[in-house]
């Protein structure tokens, strides 16, 4: 009994867990693609297509964000966003999650073909690196 009273609290608990709205991702002139786990750089961008191609995906993804009632997730693969060389924001991938830091460590669901998707974006293999830092 008390294991079924349990499981029907961290349901609810997790039930509860507000969604937020983030603000548009300002627009920035570099963005460095680092991996977490070995901390490595893998590639920086600086072509501006590409990057506002990166950016208007990011904004895409404006509704749904929150933190997990287990915790925030860390990602494998960072996108941090630089502009004049000052840090403007963040976005990150893990297996099947997006998360941005914005006053909170906030994530959302992330299907295998949005990481391509984005991936693609990159022209890089997201997806691949993802699978393979885990």
């Amino acid at each position: 009994m008390k294991l079924i009273l349990t499981i029907l609290i961290l349901l609810l608990v997790a039930g509860c867990a507000s969604k937020e709205s983030l603000p548009p991702q300002g627009m920035a002139d570099e963005i460095r693609i680092e991996q977490t786990h070995p901390s490595t750089e893998l590639l920086i961008l600086r072509n501006k297509e590409k990057i506002e191609g990166v950016i208007a995906f990011v904004n895409i993804k404006k509704d749904g964000w929150s933190v997990p009632w287990y915790g925030p997730p860390v990602g494998q693969i960072y996108l941090n966003m630089y502009k004049n060389e000052k840090f403007v924001g963040n976005f990150y991938v893990g297996p099947n999650f997006f998360g941005r830091d914005y006053g909170n460590f906030l994530s959302q669901p992330a299907s295998k073909e949005e990481i391509k998707k984005l991936g693609k974006l990159l022209g890089f293999d997201l997806l691949g690196n993802v699978n393979a830092a885990q």
